[in-house]
């Protein structure tokens, strides 16, 4: 049976946890571009998607820096065994395709300073 849960302390709980794997994941990947995190929440299992501009750091040799991370995250907020998936995704860096993409999305709207 699924113990209740009030909706502010189920807010308050959610937020912590970000804000725990956020300082985690920042103080892990600073070296390899870390830029933020995004959790998923589904029935079956929560997603986990690092931001980076490094993805290849952050992977390690043969995914093994990710599987730890797994691990780490797993044993810390008590989830079940395969119940975490982590996932990368690409940042591209400001300086390189930021202003472009400025442009192209609001330069008929709106002046773009970088």
């Amino acid at each position: 049976m699924a113990v209740q849960i009030s909706k502010k302390r189920k807010f308050v709980a959610d937020g912590i946890f970000k804000a725990e794997l956020n300082e985690f994941l920042t103080r892990e990947l600073a070296e390899d571009g870390y830029s933020g995190v995004e959790v998923r929440v589904t029935p079956t299992r929560t997603e986990i998607i690092i931001l980076a501009t490094r993805t290849q750091n952050v992977l390690g040799e043969k995914g093994r820096r990710i599987r730890e991370l797994t691990a780490v995250v797993q044993k810390r907020f008590g989830f079940p065994e395969g119940s975490v998936e982590f996932y990368h995704c690409l940042i591209v860096p400001k300086t390189s395709r930021g202003g472009a993409l400025c442009y192209e999305r609001f330069a008929p709207y709106c002046e773009c300073v970088l």
